[in-house]
């Protein structure tokens, strides 16, 4: 497995601290989700010199690799995400990054429910075709109303396997009462991204370790489906202010995360 961090937890760096802490912590890769404030990669990379294609020569030069480019587009939503996913398509291409992260989004109870599911697996499949083209995957990430691997693996049963595949948060599918090996048996075979953090009973999330979640458990399942892509680690900072700096939650993260694979006898890379 290889170690990654989302730029959700170091919301306002730039490359230059983005860069640093992926070398000197020990990470091969980062997920993109903020840069320097904002939301809009598309535009925030496009500012700078030599813009997002610069951008991933930086990272080629060290050798940290653009894992994961993250998403706002919500499925169930009633304009079309086509618009947002094709132009995060465009910047992934230039990046280098092989996935695009969406999420589900909300469902409407009562009658209304069944369309929207409908409907968000069409948008998924046609998503899916677009991202087939270029060589990329859409990932639908465990959350909203699609938290679970039995509503994650219904949607993308639904929209079809070309250009789809899953990202499995750790968290979600656990609070919501479905164990990690019933996880891995809904989605660990359309697996290809994961995020990683710890939280209590009472949904607060806490440094890697401090909390609750099973992470050993987690580990483990992911081992055993044969599992080689990253362990992203996802500090939501930009959400929770009250939340340890990046400098403090990602040295941690890695270390931690490093323990528990030499201590389960899981290769790194």
């Amino acid at each position: 497995m290889k170690l990654a961090f989302s730029t959700l937890g170091c919301p306002s760096w730039g490359i230059d601290e983005i860069l640093d802490a992926a070398r000197v912590n020990g990470y091969d890769g980062v997920e993109l989700r903020f840069y320097r404030g904002s939301l809009d990669l598309d535009q925030a990379l496009s500012d700078l010199p030599g813009g997002p294609r610069e951008f991933r020569r930086r990272f080629q030069r060290v050798g940290v690799a653009i894992c994961c480019l993250d998403t706002s587009v919500k499925l169930t939503a009633e304009a079309s995400p086509s618009s947002e996913g094709e132009r995060m398509m465009e910047l992934a291409l230039a990046l280098g990054a092989p996935f695009l992260r969406v999420f589900g989004g909300d469902a409407p109870g009562g009658e209304g429910e069944e369309g929207a599911e409908r409907g968000a697996a069409e948008r998924l499949a046609r998503l899916g075709r677009h991202a087939a083209q270029r060589g990329l995957r859409v990932l639908v990430e465990t959350h909203d109303a699609f938290a679970t691997g039995a509503r994650v693996a219904g949607l993308l049963a639904a929209a079809g396997e070309t250009g789809t595949g899953a990202l499995w948060d750790l968290h979600h599918p656990y609070r919501h009462g479905e164990p990690a090996a019933q996880t891995a048996q809904l989605i660990g075979a359309q697996t290809c991204h994961v995020h990683v953090k710890d939280a209590r009973r009472d949904g607060s999330l806490t440094l890697l370790g401090e909390g609750e979640l099973p992470l050993h458990e987690f580990l483990t399942e992911l081992h055993k489906l044969g599992y080689q892509g990253y362990v992203s680690l996802e500090w939501e900072k930009a959400w929770h202010r009250e939340l340890a700096d990046p400098e403090v939650a990602l040295p941690h993260a890695s270390q931690h995360l490093s323990a528990l694979l030499r201590e389960l006898g899981i290769p790194r890379g």
